[in-house]
């Protein structure tokens, strides 16, 4: 592909970026996640050694068939959550008999640091050990067993909080 065609094709991706991110939003469903399957799909394109013949119906095609990919990739990632989160059981025990609801454990779970969720899951569901997610996450063993530690204790904070808006039967 010459400097013209690569030109004309880069216009195209740049008029066409808006409604191919709300095309790809139907399969993954989030804008994040569309913006990334257009980019992977038009950089492909971009990248490619000659222009296809109806390069408008291509990009249509490449962000079709990338978000479809993306789509199946989350629901077998999700479907192996679900798995490992069953057969793992109790993650958080608190020293008592107190019952703990997935999606309050789930909500607390999501409001720490991305630093700090990484390391848990990794440690609780992925069963790594710490020198193993020290090596992962390209930071000291010391400094990984802090923020888990750290971690948990945010876990167990917000899950002993009663829950205000909580409704009572």
């Amino acid at each position: 592909m010459h400097g013209s065609e690569r030109e004309r094709l880069a216009r195209a991706v740049v008029d066409r970026a808006a409604v191919l991110v709300l095309y790809a939003r139907q399969w993954v469903g989030d804008v994040a996640s569309a913006e990334d399957v257009v980019q992977q799909a038009l950089t492909a394109l971009l990248g490619e050694n000659r222009s296809p013949n109806d390069p408008i119906a291509w990009m249509y095609r490449a962000v079709r068939n990338a978000a479809i990919d993306q789509a199946r990739s989350d629901a077998r990632r999700r479907r192996r959550e679900r798995i490992v989160a069953a057969e793992r059981g109790a993650w958080f025990d608190a020293g008592h008999d107190v019952a703990i609801d997935a999606r309050t454990a789930e909500v607390a779970l999501q409001r720490l640091s991305p630093e700090h969720r990484e390391i848990v899951v990794l440690r609780v569901w992925g069963e790594l050990g710490f020198t193993q997610i020290a090596s992962l996450v390209g930071l000291s063993v010391s400094t990984v067993y802090g923020r888990y530690t750290a971690a948990l204790a945010e876990l167990r904070a917000a899950l002993e909080k009663p829950c205000v808006n909580q409704k009572t039967t």
